[in-house]
């Protein structure tokens, strides 16, 4: 059933915004790297691909104007763009989704320093899909055209992650920069 429930909302995310379901394929690619480093187990990876690939679902819900906004957003906008994990969170639950992938998806905006939201979680209490999915998230972000900005290139973008004090976990981001860092040069190498 998650199998089919989960291309669905892809697909569904897919027709309602096509870059955020772009962003999303791309998250659930980056976290697997993580996963597979780790040396998670099948069913951990098969979770963690669903909650990386659903992980911007809640955002079916947001008007046009959050999702392709070409300014900055004002205080009122940023509070109903957060809510995006919030209705994801009573979607999923709604749909029978194991927990691991619903914590996965709420918590993916909680920063290591207790920074982030939805509820200010810290550390190790903060689930590791969420954890992998912080990271994934966000160099997909930083290399990806927003309505904003251009992409950054590769190495732009692992040096905003490095810079990042506090953000991620520090383990888990060590071993993705090495994965990127690995696929860059080998991908320089075939050129």
């Amino acid at each position: 059933m998650t199998s089919d429930v989960t291309h669905s909302l892809f697909y569904m995310l897919l027709a309602r915004d096509r870059a955020t379901a772009i962003h999303s394929r791309n998250v659930a690619k980056y976290a697997m790297t993580i996963g597979v480093a780790l040396g998670l187990d099948s069913e951990d990876m098969k979770e963690l691909y669903i909650a990386a690939l659903l992980h911007d679902c809640g955002k079916v819900a947001l008007p046009d104007k959050l999702l392709k906004t070409s300014r900055s957003y004002t205080r009122w906008e940023k509070q109903m763009m957060q809510q995006h994990v919030v209705i994801a969170k009573k979607l999923l639950v709604n749909l029978g989704f194991p927990k691991k992938i619903i914590d996965g998806i709420y918590y993916h905006h909680e920063r290591y320093d207790g920074m982030g939201y939805v509820e200010g979680l810290r550390g190790e209490s903060i689930p590791l899909f969420a954890r992998i999915i912080a990271i994934a998230d966000v160099f997909d972000a930083l290399t990806s055209k927003r309505p904003y900005r251009d992409p950054l290139s590769i190495q732009q973008a692992i040096d905003v992650l490095k810079e990042s004090k506090g953000q991620f976990d520090e383990e888990l981001l060590d071993i993705f920069l090495r994965y990127i860092n690995k696929s860059y040069v080998d991908t320089v190498k075939n050129i």
